[in-house]
């Protein structure tokens, strides 16, 4: 089990819904499981996503690279 946060948190189009502890975002109302556990990266197209693809949200680009360093680091251990 990964405890480092999706890319989805660095997306532009996310949304949070701190009221509710929901996420959505711009390309769908509920966000497949298989993006949120990192199965699919969503730089390339999944059914449902109405074209919508992952863009860096640049105040956070940063924690971003950070982030996935770290996970480059943990796939080499």
């Amino acid at each position: 089990m990964c405890l480092l946060p999706p890319n989805c948190l660095f997306c532009k189009h996310f949304h949070q819904d701190a009221r509710q502890d929901e996420a959505d975002c711009d390309a769908f109302k509920e966000i497949p499981d298989v993006i949120l556990t990192g199965g699919h990266q969503h730089s390339t197209p999944i059914e449902g996503d109405r074209g919508i693809r992952f863009k860096l949200e640049p105040a956070i680009a940063e924690e971003f690279f950070e982030v996935q360093e770290l996970r480059r680091r943990l796939s080499d251990a």
